[in-house]
């Protein structure tokens, strides 16, 4: 399937800079591949950039290392007792992650199982596996900062991955950098996490919120005409102003009439009188920049209003059906989702029916909650730390960044053509491509539904560049 053209939001873009990085509170995140990955290319030359390169584990503390394009990592300001193998032994890799297993976005609680899983069943990295521990913060910030902290005190990681929660990774990020700590994949689409040349041990792992809002914009000007009325339900936060800015940035530019625009307050599940205040403004497009439980909620609630007829779009952190839909089914009969990956219901795929048979024996349900997700995303730390081992030095933390800002994976679970590539600050987001799917409830005997696809893939690679406060 082609990609189809990227210049109409480009430009926007540039809003990546005036998103700059405040903290507050978010929810996250759901999005859906994984399996057999493949790294393509890879290793990044051992003496490419400034300082000294890991030469059979030796790492010369006194110099910074350019890992890749603006990015450097600033060892000789790193703790005197900073070891770059920390969280590895002869047979072992220890990993550590805080995710809510408990509260408003406990949906989310089966992705650390779900990539246990598949790290259980695949071929050892030089000889190791590699072992997640895993603690619930029920989505508050402070018990992210007090579980991390344990981490780094009593489990000596290696690094820390797809950390939940734009406020929870905001909360941390600062705590990582010092202590030079990889901090990989934040399993949110908050657009700061693209900055290497300030956080270089930091990235996110998911498609960037205001872009997602920008693809919304564009189809409905485009197909529905930019007078159509259109109303928004955005949680409380950062992750929900990420959408609620962007959107009102559309209605400014006359790209769409916004005749509503409600939040929420992130601890919140039901969102019932919220969907009753949009639905009272007449909308014919509703947006919902939400996320956990509010997603079925909210679907629920508009199904339920006989006076609705319009179109809804979803944020695609809620495109898991397993999780979201299946639960409310039919209620998100053609709620339009950017998606980003295949989902589990696609079982003819083999990369799809490779994660259901790992989950499967594991004794999860890969139709169910988030382990299938779980599974996208260990393959993603597998493929890039099969990528770093394969570096002048092997596998530890200074190539571990070294593979994560010079990435070349392709992912069979992602969209097809899709691959997730990083170049330091030429390009420091990895998931760039999405199309938009319209949600199809199971027919009689079938357990999922499934997406409709719409049009041509979206595919940004390589145009997204970084964020920049400036």
């Amino acid at each position: 399937m082609k990609a189809a053209p990227w210049w109409r939001i480009a430009a926007v873009l540039l809003t990546f800079s005036v998103l700059a990085a405040a903290c507050g509170d978010d929810g996250e995140e759901e999005t859906d591949a994984a399996d057999t990955t493949e790294v393509e290319d890879g290793a990044a030359s051992e003496d490419e950039g400034g300082g000294s390169a890991p030469a059979g584990g030796e790492i010369n503390m006194d110099e910074e290392v350019e890992v890749a394009e603006g990015t450097v990592l600033p060892l000789p300001d790193c703790p005197s007792d900073w070891d770059p193998m920390e969280g590895i032994t002869d047979d072992s890799i220890k990993l550590a992650m805080s995710l809510p297993e408990s509260g408003a976005v406990a949906a989310l609680g089966g992705l650390d199982d779900g990539m246990r899983a598949w790290f259980d069943q695949m071929e050892p990295i030089d000889g190791r596996t590699i072992e997640l521990v895993s603690q619930d913060d029920a989505y508050d910030p402070a018990r992210t900062v007090s579980n991390t902290e344990e981490f780094l005190e009593t489990e000596n990681p290696f690094a820390l991955v797809y950390m939940v929660g734009t406020p929870n990774n905001l909360a941390i990020r600062d705590l990582t950098d010092e202590e030079c700590v990889p901090q990989l994949f934040n399993s949110t689409g908050f657009p700061a996490w693209g900055d290497p040349a300030e956080y270089p041990w930091n990235i996110g792992g998911l498609f960037a919120y205001n872009t997602e809002a920008l693809v919304w914009c564009d189809y409905i000007a485009t197909e529905m005409g930019e007078d159509t009325k259109v109303a928004g339900l955005f949680t409380d936060n950062d992750f929900g102003a990420s959408y609620r800015e962007t959107v009102e940035g559309c209605a400014e530019e006359g790209q769409i009439d916004l005749v509503e625009s409600v939040t929420h307050d992130p601890a919140t599940p039901d969102v019932t009188d919220e969907i009753t205040t949009i639905v009272a403004a007449d909308p014919e497009v509703v947006l919902l920049g939400t996320t956990g439980a509010p997603c079925p909620t909210s679907m629920a609630a508009l199904a339920a209003q006989e006076s609705y007829e319009g179109t809804t779009f979803l944020s695609y952190t809620c495109q898991g059906i397993p999780t979201y839909f299946k639960p409310v089914d039919p209620a998100g009969e053609g709620v339009i989702v950017a998606t980003t990956a295949k989902e589990p219901g696609e079982a003819d795929d083999p990369a799809v029916a490779k994660s259901i048979e790992v989950l499967e024996g594991a004794g999860l349900d890969p139709f169910a909650g988030s382990f299938y997700t779980g599974t996208i995303f260990a393959n993603t730390v597998e493929a890039v730390f099969r990528q770093a081992s394969e570096m002048e030095g092997g596998l530890n933390r200074v190539n571990l960044m070294r593979a994560v800002w010079s990435m070349d994976v392709e992912n069979p679970l992602f969209l097809e053509g899709a691959t997730l590539r990083t170049d330091g600050t030429n390009d420091a987001y990895i998931v760039e491509a999405t199309q938009l799917a319209r949600y199809v409830p199971p027919a009689a005997g079938e357990e999922l539904g499934t997406y409709e696809p719409i049009g041509d893939i979206i595919d940004a690679e390589g145009e997204t560049g970084a964020f920049s406060e400036e």
